[in-house]
């Protein structure tokens, strides 16, 4: 019996503006809630931008926010994976002589705001900020204060499998997760969507055959593979595709919305 569903945001929930129907998202919140079903909104956003994406709902749904570092719930935390910032430096030492990269195309995310170098091109800096709070410029990475979750960077869409394995081997103690096609976040190698989800299902008591789950990207994979079920979006990556128990229509028809009221119509 599913008592837990989890959802990607971008290319999953999300439309391709990155907006959703929130009077039909609501109908399905009140039918997942008389039922005792509950709702986990699982991105790669940070927690900032999902509950103002949310807002409204941000006692009613659980966040697995910055690919699984965070879990908030009714604005207490379940879990949190931070970066040392040895780390955060490290990668950011490592984007800078990355043959793939386009440079300054990076960002920390963190729990009060976002960052990017002054020198940032504004083209980057107008992009991002539509799936990050608060992107704040500084002139070194060095001397923010803040909890660091995560570093995100753009590449070239051809490139962008070659730049994450690059990191991969580049930085120890981290994973290059590919979120977009062509975006990367860079996360601790111990945390990523799964981790979250796993640490939430402890606090809850679940178990992997109660999990109802969706995703089109690589960094949906391992929180696919833990689910009891797990189901893409048509517009998903061929690797997820295969991974999927079912394929279901393209994120821009509200797919994922129009399963859930048919899942809720069988219940």
């Amino acid at each position: 019996m599913i008592k837990l569903i989890a959802s990607d945001m971008d290319g999953t929930f999300l439309d391709g503006s990155g907006q959703f129907d929130r009077a039909r998202f609501e109908r399905i919140l009140d039918g997942l809630d008389a039922r005792g079903i509950r709702f986990a909104v699982a991105s790669g956003r940070p927690y900032l931008a999902l509950a103002a994406l949310f807002e409204g709902f941000e006692k009613r749904v659980i966040f697995i926010a910055e690919n699984g570092s965070l879990v908030v719930e009714k604005e207490q935390v379940h879990f949190e994976a931070l970066m040392p910032p040895s780390l955060y430096l490290a990668i950011v030492a490592s984007l800078e002589r990355n043959p793939f990269a386009r440079q300054g195309q990076w960002l920390l995310s963190g729990k009060r705001a976002s960052y990017v170098l002054e020198t940032a091109p504004q083209e980057y800096v107008a992009h991002i900020a539509h799936y990050y709070e608060k992107v704040t410029r500084v002139r070194d990475f060095a001397a923010i204060e803040d909890d660091i979750f995560k570093i995100t960077a753009q590449f070239d869409e051809e490139l962008v499998q070659q730049a994450a394995q690059w990191l991969n081997q580049d930085v120890p103690g981290v994973t290059a997760l590919v979120t977009g096609f062509d975006a990367i976040d860079i996360v601790r190698s111990d945390v990523d969507k799964q981790t979250g989800l796993e640490k939430l299902c402890q606090d809850l008591v679940l178990y992997p055959a109660d999990l109802l789950v969706f995703g089109d990207n690589l960094n949906d994979y391992r929180m696919m593979e833990y689910a009891g079920t797990a189901i893409a979006t048509a517009n998903a990556r061929q690797e997820i595709k295969q991974l999927a128990d079912l394929v279901i229509g393209p994120c821009d028809q509200e797919a994922v919305q129009a399963y859930l009221e048919e899942f809720l119509w069988q219940q």
